[in-house]
Parts: C-alpha cells; sequence; structure tokens
C-alpha cells in the first residue's frame, strides 16, 4: 500500500489503466525494445515462452526497473533478476528470478495499470535491497477519499452491447459491495456527481494518455478521490466485449467493483484473490470482497457494523512481512494527570493503527474513552526520549522518528534502531509538531512555518521554510501536534482546539473545535459515554461523533 510519488503523479495526470499486454502491442514495441530486453532474455529460462515478450518494458512500467538513462543500452542482468523477483514475489509465484513461463504467463493477463512498487532509484535508502523489504501492505491506501459518506454518481453512457435496465444494476451490485462493509451510500443523480461513469472509445475525453485502444486493451480506468473535476470518474472501453453472468468476454459488473475501489481510494492488493488484486480474475456468479478489501476501504471509511460475507480465508502468506516484535505490557487503564486540561507534546497513528498521545514521560492510547493505558514512554519504546517536541510515523518507509530538542530517533515497531539518537542539523532543530503529507513528504512545523524533512538532508531544501497559511487554511503558529489519521484527514493540535483538514489541505466546516469533547472524553452526553467501540473503529465514531454535531460546536 506505499507509492508516494508515483501515486501523487497518477492522480495528477488522471489515472489507473487497467492494462492487458495485447499482442499487438508486442509487435508494435518488438523493434524499438529490441536492445533493452537483451540482459532481461539472460534471464529467460531454456523454454523460451514468447521470443516477441518484453518483459523488462513490463517491469519498468510497474515500478520494478528503473527507466533506462538516455545513452544506456540495456539494464544489468543484477537488475533485471532483483526485479523479477520482487514481481513473482509480490504476484504470488515462485520466486526464481528468471523470465520463466509462469512469470510471462502472469504477465500478459489483464492488468491494472498503476504501478505496483516505487521505482527503485527513487526509494528511500533504507527501502533499497533485493525486494523483500519493499513489498507494499497487503491491501493498499494511498490516503485519498471523499470527505462525505454519501456519494453520489452520473452514468453519462451506456454501452450498446448490453439493457441499459442491467447496466445500472450492475452498477448498483458493484456498489453494495463497498456499502455493506463501510457507512458509505451510494445515489444516483442526473446532476453533478462524484463519480461520473461512462464508456468511451479511443480518445474519450481525458488525454490522449487515457486513450483506449481497442478490444484487448485497456479494459477501464478510474480515478482516485479529489478535488479535480475529473477525481473518482470511471470509464469503460466500449470495444471490449461487456457481459453479464456468464463466462465469455468480461464481466461489467467485476470490473465495475474493482474500479469503484479505486474511485473510493483504493490502491491495489498483493493478496492475489482479492477484487483489489492488479489482475482480473474472470466472472465468478459468487464474486465477493476479499477481508483484504474489507481491511483496506474500512481504514478509509470506518466500519458499517454489519457482517460482511466473505471469501474463505486463503492459505497463501501475505506478501508483506511486518516486523515481528513483542508488544510492551501496559499498566492498567488510568486517566491522564490533568484531566481535561490536558494539552500532549505529539499525537501519531502507528504501524499497528493505535493512536497515541505523549505528554512528559508517559504515552496513552486514545479510544473512544478519551485518553487511558498510560504507561512511560521509554517502557513502551525502550531508549526513546521524554518531553518529546514531535512523533511521526513515516507509512512508506515503516519507521517512526521521535524529535527533541537538537536529536532525532528512529523506531521500527517499537523497537529503537541502532546508531540513534542523530543529531539534527540546525534548520530542523527544535521543532514544534511534524506530519507526513498525502505526496509522503514529512514536515516539520516552528512558529508559522514549515519546512520538509528527510533523512540525510544536510540544509534547507529549496524554497523552504515556508508559510504555513500559504498551504493550509488557517492553520495555527507554533502547534502542539499534528498528525495524518487513516481515516483520510489531518488533525493539528493547538492548546484546547483542533482543525480537522483534509487532503487539499482544505480545513473541514466548523474547525476549529474543542478538544476536550472528543479527544479527552470530557462534556459528552452520559449516552455517548456509555458507548464502547474497538480502537479500530476510532475514527468510525471520531468522525460520526463530529459530523452529528457531539461536540456542540
Amino acid at each position: 500500500m506505499i507509492l508516494h510519488k508515483l501515486l501523487v503523479h497518477l492522480v495528477v495526470v488522471g489515472a489507473l489503466l487497467v492494462t492487458v499486454t495485447s499482442q499487438s502491442t508486442r509487435n508494435r514495441n518488438r523493434n524499438r525494445n529490441r536492445d533493452r530486453n537483451t540482459s532481461g532474455s539472460r534471464r529467460q529460462t531454456s523454454s523460451d515462452p514468447d521470443d516477441d515478450f518484453n518483459g523488462n518494458a513490463l517491469l519498468e512500467k510497474y515500478g520494478y526497473l528503473d527507466d533506462l538513462p538516455s545513452g544506456t543500452a540495456q539494464h544489468s542482468e543484477a537488475s533485471v533478476s532483483q526485479a523479477l523477483r520482487e514481481f513473482q514475489r509480490f504476484n504470488g509465484l515462485d520466486v526464481t528470478g528468471d523470465l520463466d513461463e509462469q512469470t510471462v504467463h502472469k504477465m500478459q493477463q489483464p492488468r491494472c495499470g498503476i504501478p505496483d512498487v516505487i521505482k527503485p532509484g527513487q526509494r528511500p535508502l533504507e527501502m533499497r535491497g533485493d525486494g523483500s523489504e519493499m513489498s507494499p501492505l497487503a491491501y493498499h491506501a494511498p490516503g485519498y477519499k471523499w470527505d462525505n459518506n454519501r456519494v453520489t454518481y452520473k452514468i453519462e453512457s451506456f454501452t450498446r452491447q448490453l439493457p441499459t435496465r442491467d447496466q445500472s444494476q450492475s452498477f448498483v451490485n458493484a456498489f453494495r459491495k463497498w456499502s455493506d462493509v463501510t457507512p458509505l451510500s451510494f445515489r444516483r443523480t442526473n446532476g453533478d456527481a462524484d463519480i461520473m461513469i461512462k464508456f468511451g472509445v479511443r480518445e474519450h475525453g481525458d488525454g490522449a494518455g487515457n486513450a483506449f485502444d481497442g478490444r484487448s486493451g485497456t479494459l477501464a480506468h478510474a480515478f482516485f478521490p479529489g478535488a479535480h473535476p475529473i477525481s473518482g470518474d470511471t470509464h469503460f472501453d466500449d470495444e471490449e466485449q461487456w457481459t453479464l453472468r456468464e463466462d465469455r468476454g468480461t464481466n461489467l459488473e467485476i470490473v465495475a467493483a474493482h474500479e469503484f475501489g479505486h474511485a473510493l481510494g483504493l490502491g491495489h492488493s498483493s493478496h492475489t484473490t482479492a477484487l483489489m488484486a492488479p489482475f482480473y480474475q474472470g466472472y465468478d456468479p459468487n464474486y465477493s470482497l476479499h477481508s483484504d478489501d474489507i481491511r483496506g476501504i474500512q481504514r478509509l471509511y470506518g466500519s458499517s457494523g454489519r457482517r460482511p460475507v466473505t471469501q474463505r480465508p486463503v492459505t497463501q502468506r501475505p506478501v508483506t512481512q511486518r516486523p515481528v516484535t513483542r508488544r510492551p505490557t501496559t499498566r492498567r487503564p488510568t486517566s491522564p494527570e490533568g484531566g481535561c486540561n490536558l494539552r500532549f507534546d505529539a499525537i501519531e497513528q502507528i504501524h499497528d493503527s493505535k493512536i497515541l498521545a505523549f505528554k512528559g514521560r508517559e504515552v496513552y492510547t486514545i479510544t473512544r474513552n478519551g485518553p487511558g493505558n498510560a504507561t512511560r514512554i521509554r517502557r513502551m519504546f525502550r531508549g526513546a526520549p521524554t518531553n518529546i517536541n514531535a512523533v511521526v510515523y513515516d507509512r512508506y518507509g515503516r519507521n517512526l522518528f521521535f524529535f527533541k530538542g537538537r536529536k532525532y530517533w528512529k523506531f521500527r515497531g517499537y523497537q529503537k534502531q541502532p546508531g540513534y539518537p542523530r543529531v539534527l542539523p540546525t534548520p530542523f532543530q527544535r521543532i514544534r509538531a511534524a506530519m507526513q503529507w498525502r505526496d509522503g513528504g514529512i514536515y516539520l512545523f516552528k512558529g508559522r512555518d514549515y519546512i520538509r524533512w528527510t533523512e540525510g538532508l544536510t540544509q534547507t531544501p529549496s524554497g523552504y521554510p515556508r508559510r504555513t497559511r500559504e498551504y493550509w487554511t488557517r492553520f495555527p503558529s507554533n502547534p502542539d501536534a499534528a498528525f495524518r489519521s487513516y481515516d483520510g484527514f489531518y488533525y493539528v493540535f493547538k492548546y484546547f482546539r483542533y482543525w480537522r483538514y483534509n487532503s487539499r489541505a482544505t480545513m473541514s466546516s466548523g474547525y476549529p473545535k474543542d478538544t476536550k469533547t472528543i479527544w479527552l472524553n470530557c462534556n459528552r452526553s452520559s449516552q455517548l459515554r456509555s458507548q464502547s467501540r474497538s480502537q479500530s473503529d476510532v475514527f468510525s465514531w471520531l468522525t460520526s461523533d463530529i459530523n452529528n454535531g457531539v461536540t456542540n460546536n
């Protein structure tokens, strides 16, 4: 789920293209790419499954290989072998490092055009290696979501291959897969809508780079949620053979359900049987969301409270292997010192989805009932500082950073990494807050300014520092804490108020609001306090309570 540079680019230019490597495309590219494929052919087994197949071009397209620099004839044999291993690992194949028959067969299946991984040259240093640590999360939620759980859609055009009533119902069924497991509802409208659905051929109005290419080429494409007029829109190639309730052709409802997953903010899953897996899996009359699809969409929008029907659990081991660390023991739940007058030093949602709030020497777990489970910071994170300035979790590098004064610490899970703490260059010292933005950048806040930071920087990046209010509306100066949550919003705290921002840096209506009611469980109604939900649902209740006016603001 970790493609920040590529994802931002894809959202800007417009598409998640579902592509099939067609024979005609291979023929057009054969002569142009013959030299570039030389080293890749060395990795091909003696069976030579397809002499014309350009494996290197596909590995480049989906992020496993860097693009060849100008003047370079071919990739090294080692880089191709490593890219093949990574592709095989991601897609549940036997890991051989060879362009063997199983790999070519997989590469030629219908699939989505979004890159699977970040190109090797664009990855952070700690993520470069043999690919085993680069494996994305099983599901991928880039962080784009609709601000409202009531999503509208409009069908701008139909295909002539199927009755319009059947097509309309197939879209209703596809949307229902997602509404059954989330608080989302979908309503068809004849006016402006969040998701515009249409069929088109060749160049169909969203740029030559997104043009369809006839039967057996691009099946469909969709766009992430956002503020652009085309955000969320879903297009189908009308030259494909669209069918319903039969094995031949391409099933419209299943493709629509996959594409609507993108339109709601999901990327691809590395579970090969998930609906959001990169490869189209054919017609299944009993298709349903995989448990992994459900975890992904609920990470964005929360749970519906209904019990979903899912596929049987798969025996395949997920691609992602998170660090296994022993979860530290904590004391019995206690109320934070300071009660309703508590101001936190930092708040962050970490690798295991817990929302942690730091104050002095203590760390608290934020739940529906406010902060609890107090424990010493150094008991939970051995070697961490106390009285910290900021904490930020890098969800792409999967590292947790602590900042205090002139130094910073790096943790993987709950374990401090060797060689830390380290001294920060002067421009990055004594910050007030930090958070990771949707572009993957970590931003540090101090006074009225912010600055982008990555490990290894020795001086201020070009163009920084910048004024926070030039980008974020009404952003408070010298904030106490800030973090990016898994509900797709960004929260900023100062004194006893908090601000909420969407992915366009726009403050949500009605903010800032009182921190005490939602975050400290003060001044709530007895009915609200009596309700309880699990930690995994914390943002379901948080956003629901805010939207329903629980804070009385």
